[in-house]
């Protein structure tokens, strides 16, 4: 192990509400910082596409952020492996027949529906000739609430291929909808704005 006590920061990024993001290294692992002059003292660690990414106060000095890193990335990354193992393919194939029992009046069935680490910029697909739907891991960190949204929004293109008239009425039959709608508006915009 390496005792490095300067860290060299690259991708560094100016975001809103005095903060900056940049990346280091350290013990050979990429992560992502967000140094903020709003913040005093806490530092908080949790898991950004697929990246550790570390909330500091903008006081802390480099030999404490890495001392504080290898404390947290190894939390962070045991929080990440159960979570990921918590709910399986088959968990989400009975999660999302019962979403479409209850909220679409049993009008649609999937005939799969997986988990996928391929899906990086949509949240879930579906292909409705095979009725297989896909659902990004990026879900697995959000409320269930949200992941009924996405599940459903797919259930619904078993029926609509478009999201027209038909298809948002049949989809917002979910009571959720709107909220799961918003709430992954916003984790989008959080993404492009960081």
């Amino acid at each position: 192990m390496t005792h490095t006590t300067r860290l060299n920061r690259t991708n560094i990024q100016t975001l809103s509400g005095g903060r900056t993001a940049s990346i280091v290294e350290i013990d050979g692992e990429a992560i992502r910082l967000i140094s903020s002059t709003r913040r005093k003292k806490t530092i908080s660690a949790s898991m950004r596409d697929g990246m550790v990414q570390l909330s500091i106060p903008a006081t802390v000095d480099d030999l404490q952020i890495i001392t504080v890193a290898r404390q947290l990335t190894a939390k962070v990354k045991e929080r990440q492996q159960r979570s990921n193992e918590s709910s399986t393919d088959d968990e989400l194939m009975q999660r999302a027949e019962h979403l479409a029992k209850v909220w679409l009046g049993g009008e649609v069935a999937p005939t799969s529906v997986v988990w996928s680490d391929r899906q990086k910029t949509l949240w879930g697909s579906c292909t409705a000739s095979t009725g297989a739907i896909r659902i990004s891991t990026m879900l697995r960190q959000m409320p269930q609430w949200v992941i009924d949204g996405v599940l459903v929004h797919e259930l619904a293109h078993l029926k609509y291929p478009g999201h027209g008239d038909d298809f948002q009425a049949f989809c917002h039959q979910y009571p959720k909808m709107k909220e799961a709608d918003a709430f992954l508006d916003g984790v989008a915009f959080a993404q492009q704005n960081s």
